[in-house]
């Protein structure tokens, strides 16, 4: 192959990549779609009506939590590969939080919840998070509340057994500054030598910080009371 034939080689496989790439980044696109739109999914162990109405009946015990977080700043990078400086903590007012008994068709949502996680944020070949849908009547057997000024919530006059306790899933804001690039310019000394010097700026930025917040937990026979420290963590 002579000099010509090997550049209209080169020329030719360019135009090709370049014909190839309009499509790439549509699949890729389309892929990334298909990971944003849930795909219903029903949960399919039947939900037991009577055993958590049973569950709520009135019982001796009292919960007290804290809601709180403690990241200090989220990172540049949160979101993907996050740098989280922590602090004091950060109590959460007027935050919804929900107490359900455990049973089986709800073991089966936060396993198919936690799939959904792993879907979503780790090497998974398929990342299409799921729309959970539950029976009807599971909602209805639960209790809920929010947390006060100091991020206090409580649960009064409960059974002993197994509980979920679950908050709001809540966004935690923080701000900082960074140096980013400004351009360049080129400079020229009494010899006539041209070189180049990188300039720089502060850019303030925002980021966002997602937390949350789930425990299994169990109130003993006798148990009078039964106090949490609800720290919402990094999602």
């Amino acid at each position: 192959m002579n000099f010509k034939s090997a550049l209209l080689s080169v020329a030719v496989a360019a135009t090709l990549a370049g014909c190839a790439s309009p499509m790439l980044q549509a699949e890729k696109q389309a892929s990334v779609d298909q990971a944003n739109t849930p795909l219903e999914t029903k949960i399919t162990v039947p939900f037991n009506e009577q055993q958590a109405k049973a569950a709520l009946g009135t019982g001796p015990t009292n919960i007290k939590g804290v809601l709180y977080h403690k990241v200090k700043s989220g990172g540049r990078q949160s979101g993907a590969d996050p740098i989280i400086a922590l602090g004091s903590p950060v109590y959460l007012k007027n935050v919804a939080v929900a107490l359900y008994p455990v049973t089986d068709h709800l073991l089966e949502f936060v396993r198919l919840d936690n799939e959904n996680k792993k879907r979503k944020y780790f090497f998974s070949k398929n990342k299409q998070v799921k729309k959970l849908i539950a029976d009807p009547n599971f909602y209805k057997y639960s209790i809920g509340t929010k947390t006060d000024a100091n991020g206090r919530y409580f649960f009064n006059s409960l059974k002993p057994g197994r509980y979920y306790v679950v908050a709001e899933s809540q966004n935690v804001f923080t701000t900082g500054t960074e140096r980013v690039s400004a351009g360049t310019s080129n400079i020229s000394d009494v010899w006539g030598y041209i070189g180049t010097v990188q300039h720089y700026k502060n850019q303030d930025f925002r980021v966002k910080t997602p937390v949350e917040y789930a425990e299994f937990i169990e109130i003993k026979s006798g148990q009078q009371e039964l106090v949490l420290e609800s720290r919402m963590r990094y999602k």
